[in-house]
């Protein structure tokens, strides 16, 4: 045949006589490929975009949340940071402002004109008290009172002379009072001035331990005995002859100071006659009050106060065994001094150094 190419057979030509019009489809088939893949694409691409976007848009909300939250505590960690710079800051300044203070005791009044039953206190402010130890100005002025160094101590005492001390008088008895958590001698005794040193004379021994703006008592072994008795020590070699320091004693304690008037008291034998416990929670022991000797107690705390009920509950026990002893109420009062502090206290004082003749009750007064 013509046009066989050699060695070809002679049916094979004939063969490729169609293929021409089979390959020209072709191009068609290859164009509705792409179109059909467009299609699809179009058709389903959304669907599966959208299978994939949720848990990519679950994440970002995730993600959104947790800046959110983040951005939110920023502030307050810087918040935070600030107030505890500032406490310690303030733990630092305080003690050393009071140290200062303390070895300059300018609070002393002026003496150019006795005091009378209606004067003004004239000495200056005193600190500013914590644990509402924040009385009202007192009625009558304490005659210069002065920081006393305690004998053998690093500690201090603001002591208050009795009233119309002239250096004639006899020997005076000692009254001992004990601020509260982090207090300060001044404000803790203001209340009790005017009817101690009536009798005699007041220590207020300042706690050794720094706290915050004030001092707290260790409340373990000796050492606020020891303070305390260093405080008095220093009282009777400064005034000679002026100081009963063998007369039965009253000690006073407010809050955390009423746990360590108990201790000190307890611990004794013959120096307390009177125990005065304030707005604390402690439970006296009356063995241990008639062994060292201690005649009376005066348990005190404002109604609304934590201390109330169970102070109550303590006068009961301790008037059942046989210690004389008052409950005193304060009032619609908290944590703290009222500002008729020094009027609810006065007869109970006078009653527990052992004068007047009310009988010890268990509540009330």
């Amino acid at each position: 045949m013509p046009g066989a190419l050699p060695g070809m057979p002679e049916a094979f030509p004939g063969m490729l006589v169609p293929l021409p019009g089979m390959l020209v489809p072709l191009p068609g088939m290859l164009a509705l490929r792409r179109v059909t893949q467009t299609t699809f694409l179009v058709t389903f691409s959304p669907l599966r975009a959208m299978r994939t976007q949720k848990p990519r848009a679950r994440l970002l909300r995730r993600e959104e949340a947790t800046m959110f939250r983040q951005d939110g505590a920023r502030p307050a960690r810087t918040m935070a940071m600030v107030c505890t710079a500032l406490g310690l800051a303030a733990m630092i300044v305080a003690p050393l402002a009071r140290t200062a203070t303390a070895t300059t005791p300018t609070a002393t009044p002026t003496a150019t004109a006795a005091p009378t039953a209606t004067a003004i206190p004239t000495a200056t402010p005193t600190p500013a008290a914590t644990v509402a130890e924040q009385p009202p100005a007192r009625r009558h002025a304490p005659e210069s009172p002065a920081w006393e160094d305690a004998e053998a101590f690093a500690g201090k005492a603001f002591v208050y002379p009795p009233q119309g001390a002239d250096g004639t008088t006899p020997p005076r008895p000692v009254t001992v009072m004990l601020h509260g958590m982090c207090g300060h001698p001044q404000s803790a005794c203001a209340p009790f001035v005017d009817v101690s040193t009536s009798r005699g004379w007041l220590v207020c021994p300042r706690a050794e331990d720094a706290c915050g703006g004030g001092t707290r008592w260790r409340l373990h072994g000796p050492d606020d005995g020891q303070l305390v008795e260093g405080s008095v020590r220093a009282l009777v070699r400064s005034h000679e002859g002026e100081v009963d320091a063998s007369a039965p004693r009253v000690i006073v304690g407010f809050s955390l100071g009423g746990i360590a008037a108990v201790q000190i008291a307890q611990g004794t034998t013959g120096r307390y006659a009177g125990l005065v416990v304030v707005a604390s929670l402690v439970h006296p022991d009356a063995a241990a009050l008639k062994k060292a000797g201690v005649k009376r107690v005066v348990l005190a705390a404002g109604d609304l106060d934590m201390t109330s009920a169970p102070l109550q509950e303590d006068a009961r026990t301790l008037q059942a065994q046989g210690v004389p002893t008052r409950f005193v109420s304060l009032g619609k009062f908290g944590h703290g001094y009222p500002a008729d502090m020094e009027e609810r206290m006065r007869e109970p004082m006078t009653w527990v150094a052992g004068g007047g003749e009310k009988a010890a009750v268990a509540s009330g007064g």
